[in-house]
Formats: structure tokens, C-alpha cells, sequence
């Protein structure tokens, strides 16, 4: 399975913050019950101001709550996580990345220069 990282920025609710739970809530479960496996949620701010007003859902957001979630789940759910996101109300914008479908894509090799040094601090230590 592909690993994805979702961008999202819902809008601001100042009273609860229990509606941005919702959404994420759902968001894993639906991954989950997909046989995905969430890797990471980050929250990247509350109430943070956009950089320019924003139009979704017949509304203008100055504001938005920012998160990132990565996972790994088929194509076939990315879709079905897109057709949720385009319907909830509380998103206002939206992307997700491809982070690579390989373990090498995943998992680089380091720079040659570090593995020269890795293996002197090896040779040193012996």
C-alpha cells in the first residue's frame, strides 16, 4: 500500500473544537476500516489566519484549523477519503501527497559522504 500524507484546513469553530475531532475521527476510522494504518497526525495550528480569505461551502473563512495525517491505504480509498472530504462542510481545503509505494522511495539511502564517515568511526572504534 502507497503511503499518503493529507494537507487539510477545516474551518474555525472558536466554541468547541469538537467538529475538527469529528472529522478527523472519521477520516481514521475509515482508513482503519479499510485495512489502512494511520502513521502520523499532526496538528499544525488552531485558529491559524489565512494568508487570503477563503470561499468553501458558500461561506468566507478567515481562519482555519490546519492538520496533516499520513497513512498507508489502496487507491480505491484514497477516493473514498476525497469524496468524504469534498462533502463535509467544515473542510476548506484540501490535498493529498503520494509519499512513495517502495520501501527504497520510503526509506532513502544516505549520502556517500556519511556512509565514508559512518564506516571511519567504524574502523576507529575497532
Amino acid at each position: 500500500m502507497p503511503l499518503y500524507e493529507l494537507f487539510c484546513i477545516a474551518s474555525h469553530n472558536p466554541a468547541s473544537p469538537a467538529n475538527l475531532r469529528q472529522l478527523i475521527d472519521g477520516l481514521a476510522r475509515q482508513v482503519h476500516s479499510s485495512g489502512g494504518v494511520v502513521r502520523d497526525l499532526k496538528n499544525l495550528g488552531i485558529g491559524l489566519t489565512l494568508p487570503t480569505r477563503m470561499r468553501a461551502n458558500q461561506q468566507y473563512h478567515d481562519r482555519g484549523d490546519h492538520f496533516t495525517m499520513s497513512f498507508d491505504t489502496s487507491p480505491v480509498v484514497l477516493k473514498r477519503l476525497g469524496e468524504t472530504l469534498r462533502a463535509d462542510p467544515l473542510v476548506v481545503r484540501w490535498t493529498v501527497l503520494k509519499k512513495g509505494e517502495k520501501l527504497s522511495e520510503l526509506n532513502p539511502k544516505p549520502n556517500s559522504t556519511i556512509l565514508a564517515e559512518l564506516d571511519n568511526y567504524i574502523e576507529s572504534r575497532i
